[in-house]
């Protein structure tokens, strides 16, 4: 695979439909660039690639290519970690296996290289693309551990496949669920680097030192979920989810060199924040007594406020945040208390944002953000005549501009 090394302006397409989020990409079902015709009737016949069993999940943008990825939660996904080239002016592009087919391939021998099943993934400062694979397949039906859940790692300068990292297993619980991972790269020390990732079902953060190659799992109350917030509803789907923390997201680099690490659980509205040195902290992996209130609630973004992912518009000191039982893509700035009130819609649709699942902001100021009708994936109910994944994009700037979030 050749990445284009250059910077290049993203392409909004003139899609007249009243949202400030403007479609990029859209699949009523997810095909690939397979090697041949051959390849492809191959795994149609065997079962090894059952389009209507591939969601689209998670993203990430990297200089002229968007990443994206498609978890194996039912049999027959094709490439679990996948890109498209931004000069791609089809609307519709074939997903393109990253680094390559062989590394997707679903294998009873998996190699260092191999990649099961991925949700959410990161691209650091240093260029590094880093990959949460939870090793398992069909996880929604009836799950098979196909290899350790494992931290990858790629030079994307390079393509090359920098680690691998199995998670200890005695931070694996049998109910854990690896949902989302961000980066902490303090400036100019790659090697430094901490990963930080949302076990969702076990209610913990597993935290992973590059320099020192080891992890260790930070427990605490705030990880669980509210036990009056786990009813959704979606389109026309209602239904009840347990999930613990879940989003996460960076604040600036403070004096002292600690940033805070903001978080909220799916099944829950608040938002709580932890300096990024307890985390850091193995000795606080035995017990968070000591620093218990370190864990502060920041606020509640009220009545529907779930929410999967977040991001750090740090420029504007502004959050973004999916709201999943609302079609729609909140913010809230920093510089005022979090409530129903400063926790405000930026865009909102009942077509195009059914399920905003995951969002992310690139180098250049840009939010791109996933939408997939998820509740209709697991009722089975999707619509494969209509589009059912988007991927929406919009200016940070002119996603705020005229809302409360807007400090102009």
């Amino acid at each position: 695979m050749h990445i284009i090394g250059v910077l290049i302006s993203v392409f909004i397409l003139n899609v007249s439909n009243g949202l400030k989020l403007q479609e990029q990409f859209s699949w009523s079902k997810v095909e690939f660039n397979w090697p041949s015709l051959t390849d492809k009737k191959n795994s149609l016949q065997s079962g090894h690639y059952i389009p209507k069993n591939n969601v689209i999940l998670g993203i990430e943008r990297w200089k002229d290519v968007l990443f994206v990825t498609v978890p194996r939660w039912k049999f027959g996904v094709a490439s679990t970690l996948n890109y498209i080239h931004l000069s791609d002016t089809s609307l519709s592009p074939k997903l393109t296996p990253y680094p390559s087919w062989e590394t997707n391939l679903l294998s009873n021998e998996p190699s260092e290289s191999s990649l099961v099943s991925t949700y959410r993934i990161k691209v650091d400062e240093c260029d590094r693309l880093w990959v949460v694979d939870d090793g398992i397949d069909n996880f929604i039906d009836g799950p098979t551990q196909i290899a350790p859940a494992a931290i990858v790692i790629f030079d994307l300068n390079r393509n090359q496949l920098i680690r691998r990292f199995i998670i200890p297993h005695k931070l694996i619980k049998p109910d854990s669920f690896l949902a989302n991972t961000v980066i902490d790269t303090p400036k100019d020390d790659c090697d430094n680097s901490f990963a930080y990732i949302a076990d969702a079902g076990a209610f913990g953060i597993i935290v992973y030192s590059f320099k020192e190659n080891r992890a260790w799992k930070i427990h605490h109350n705030f990880f669980h979920i509210d036990p009056m917030s786990g009813l959704f509803k979606v389109s026309d789907i209602s239904f009840t989810w347990n999930d613990g923390v879940f989003g996460m997201a960076l604040h600036n680099l403070k004096h002292d060199s600690s940033r805070e690490v903001f978080f909220h659980s799916l099944s829950g509205t608040k938002e709580f924040v932890v300096s990024n040195e307890i985390l850091k902290n193995d000795s606080y992996a035995i017990s968070t007594d000591t620093v218990y209130e370190e864990f502060r609630v920041v606020g509640d973004r009220g009545e529907k406020g779930h929410s999967t992912t977040e991001v750090l518009d740090r420029k504007n000191n502004v959050m973004f945040f999916t709201q999943v039982a609302r079609n729609g893509i909140g913010c809230w700035n920093l510089n005022s208390p979090l409530n129903s009130t400063t926790a405000v819609l930026v865009d909102s649709d009942a077509v195009s944002l059914i399920m905003p699942i995951d969002i992310t902001l690139d180098r250049e100021g840009f939010i791109w953000v996933v939408s997939n009708r998820m509740p209709h994936f697991l009722h089975d109910r999707m619509d494969f005549e209509d589009n059912n994944y988007r991927i929406l994009v919009a200016k940070s700037d002119d996603l705020i501009k005229g809302t409360i979030c807007d400090i102009n």
